[in-house]
C-alpha cells in the first residue's frame, strides 16, 4: 500500500477552494469598504478658510450670553459672537491631557478682561464634542474653567473641521480660521500675543 503522506492544508479540494474564494472576496469587500470611508472623510479645514457654519443650541447661563452677545433662547453660530477676533479651544470632557489646557484658557481670558481694549474685541470660548450639557457642567466645576464651554454633542462640528485630535486651539479672525494647534497650549501669553496679531491685521 502506497504512503501518500499527509495532504497539505487546502490542497486539492473542492470545498476549502470555495473558502478560500469566499474569504478572498470578503478581503476586497471590506477594502473597498474602507476606501469609500477614506474618500467621504472630510478635508482639514485649513487657515484662511471660513470657519464652518454651525449652530449651537443655548446652553449658556445668563452671563455667558452677556460675554459673548448672544440673545437667550435663541440658537446661534459662530458669526452670532460680538467679537473680532475669538479663540476657541476643542476638547472631550474624557479626555486625558485637555483639562492641562483650562489654566491657560481661564489665564487667557483673565488677561483680555484686564485691558479694555481687547475686552470687545477678543472671547474665549471652548467647545467640548461628544459631551452633553451634564458633562460640560461636571467637568467645569471639576477642573474651574471659567469661559464659555458649547456642546458640540454628536461632533458634527468637529467633523466639518476634519476630525482633528483634541485639544485643538483655533483662533478665527473675520470669521476665518486664521490659526491652529494640535495639543496642549503652551501659555496664555503667547497665544493670546498671536490673537491680538490678527486684530491688528483688521
Amino acid at each position: 500500500m502506497t504512503n501518500r503522506g499527509k495532504a497539505l492544508p487546502f490542497a486539492h479540494s473542492r470545498g476549502n477552494t470555495g473558502y478560500l474564494f469566499i474569504c478572498g472576496l470578503l478581503i476586497i469587500s471590506t477594502l473597498f469598504f474602507l476606501s469609500g470611508i477614506a474618500s467621504a472623510a472630510p478635508e482639514p479645514v485649513g487657515t484662511g478658510q471660513y470657519f464652518p457654519q454651525f449652530v449651537f443650541a443655548d446652553t449658556l447661563s445668563r452671563d455667558e450670553r452677556a460675554y459673548l452677545g448672544i440673545s437667550a433662547g435663541k440658537k446661534f453660530s459662530i458669526r452670532n459672537i460680538r467679537a473680532a477676533v475669538i479663540i476657541m479651544e476643542m476638547f472631550n470632557t474624557y479626555c486625558t491631557i485637555c483639562p492641562r489646557d483650562v489654566p491657560v484658557m481661564n489665564g487667557i481670558a483673565s488677561l483680555i478682561e484686564k485691558d479694555p481694549k481687547l475686552r470687545a474685541k477678543i472671547k474665549v470660548i471652548s467647545i467640548a464634542i461628544g459631551n452633553t450639557p451634564a458633562e460640560i457642567t461636571s467637568y467645569k466645576k471639576t477642573h474651574g474653567a471659567r469661559y464659555p464651554i458649547l456642546s458640540d454633542p454628536k461632533f458634527a462640528l468637529h467633523r466639518l473641521l476634519g476630525d482633528p485630535r483634541v485639544p485643538y486651539t483655533v483662533i478665527i479672525n473675520k470669521n476665518k480660521i486664521a490659526y491652529t494647534h494640535h495639543g496642549v497650549i503652551d501659555s496664555s501669553e503667547s497665544l493670546l500675543d498671536l490673537a491680538v496679531r490678527y486684530l491688528d491685521r483688521d
